[in-house]
């Protein structure tokens, strides 16, 4: 296991995808006025002993984690006790409640928020957390906003992923080209920052709007905690 997993990291560190992103994470910190990531959040990682995707997706996050000598935080509710000592060994930290992508910024240090092709309510939750002026210490490593916004109506988005549609106009998107050899597993991903420019130009009235997101079940794309109490129960 550990042998695959450092294959697929060595086959995403010589990619010309990660210079790709390298050179766009580079742009966004200096747009930013920040040095370096010094923390990594990674939510849905999913099975990587078992999915190739996964795997490459988590050699990407131990490229990254390498490159900023960086803290980093992994959870998935579907972790196998196996993945979960795996993560350990190789120096994450794995967060051991389910936040439902309810994660507080750390204040004064640049965190990259890695959410490899999760559901959209989990980074309408982080935004929702973290909604104001502080949304510039964060890099949102995740599914296009803007194709999140033209896949689906408005009216549709205003309750699955509201956060997002309200941060958008505020956001400066920075698209990855996705030059990695299997296309299904970095497609449709992108940087997205929030620059002080933009942040401070809005008036406190937007912030002051922060109700908490609630989704219907058929709309819940993610694992919740109500899901996995239930699932206990049953066991």
């Amino acid at each position: 296991l550990f042998r695959r997993i450092l294959l697929a990291k060595e086959e995403v560190a010589t990619s010309e995808f990660y210079s790709t992103v390298l050179i766009k994470l580079n742009q966004g910190l200096n747009q930013l006025d920040f040095l370096g990531v010094k923390k990594v959040v990674c939510y849905g990682l999913g099975h990587f002993v078992e999915c190739v995707g996964a795997r490459y997706q988590f050699g990407l996050l131990l490229c990254l984690k390498d490159h900023f000598s960086a803290s980093v935080s992994v959870f998935d509710p579907v972790f196998y006790s196996t993945e979960i000592e795996i993560l350990r060994e190789l120096g994450c930290e794995v967060i051991t409640v389910n936040e439902e992508g309810k994660h507080k910024l750390s204040p004064e240090i640049v965190t990259l928020v890695y959410l490899p092709h999760c559901p959209k309510q989990l980074t309408n939750n982080f935004l929702w957390t973290n909604w104001g002026p502080e949304l510039k210490n964060c890099i949102i490593f995740s599914n296009s906003f803007s194709k999140i916004f033209e896949s689906q109506p408005k009216r549709i988005l205003n309750t699955s992923a509201g956060y997002i549609l309200n941060i958008i106009p505020h956001t400066k998107e920075l698209s990855i080209n996705n030059s990695f050899r299997y296309r299904d597993i970095f497609n449709d991903i992108a940087l997205h920052i929030f620059p002080q420019e933009k942040l401070s130009s809005v008036s406190q009235v937007f912030w002051n709007v922060h109700e908490e997101p609630k989704y219907t079940a058929d709309e819940t794309e993610f694992i919740t905690k109500k899901l996995i109490s239930s699932l206990k129960v049953e066991n």
